[in-house]
């Protein structure tokens, strides 16, 4: 069995074969070690995954910082704490968007395993993305 250890890219792979741990080793060294194909692969997707997780979290972070997620998250416990009756029209309006954001964020994630199965794919492009939402680039405007 292989593990996977985050390693930067461009310096070598890293992973747990057969109860030894190989940090920063090049493919060819490796090999020579014998370490299997199979488990050196994996560990080259496991890396692409995690680049591929990194780039998905930049993104999300471009749209809504840290500050403008909780300023959102507080928002909408505020607002969800009333009754439905007592909400305004911007307030329901701000829980669909709310509502919007988690789905998008939800669909990002999703995306980065269907980018790690292609190592073709240009992840760095923004049509290897889904599209954020409208109402959800109107709502982190606002914060």
């Amino acid at each position: 069995m292989s593990d996977y250890y985050d390693q930067p890219e461009g310096q070598g792979l890293s992973l747990k074969h057969a109860g030894k741990t190989y940090i920063a080793w090049s493919e060819a060294d490796l090999k020579a070690a014998g370490v299997p194909q199979v488990a050196i692969d994996g560990a080259h997707k496991d890396a692409r995954l995690t680049t591929i997780k990194a780039e998905c979290r930049k993104r999300i972070y471009a749209r809504a910082s840290a500050e403008t997620q909780m300023n959102m998250a507080t928002a909408a416990a505020a607002i969800a704490g009333k009754a439905v009756t007592d909400r305004s029209a911007d307030e329901a309006k701000l829980l669909t968007g709310t509502k919007a954001a988690l789905d998008w964020v939800g669909v990002m994630r999703s995306k980065c395993l269907e980018l790690a199965e292609d190592p073709a794919t240009d992840f760095t492009l923004d049509a290897s993305w889904p599209e954020c939402p409208p109402e959800v680039v109107a709502l982190t405007e606002q914060f």
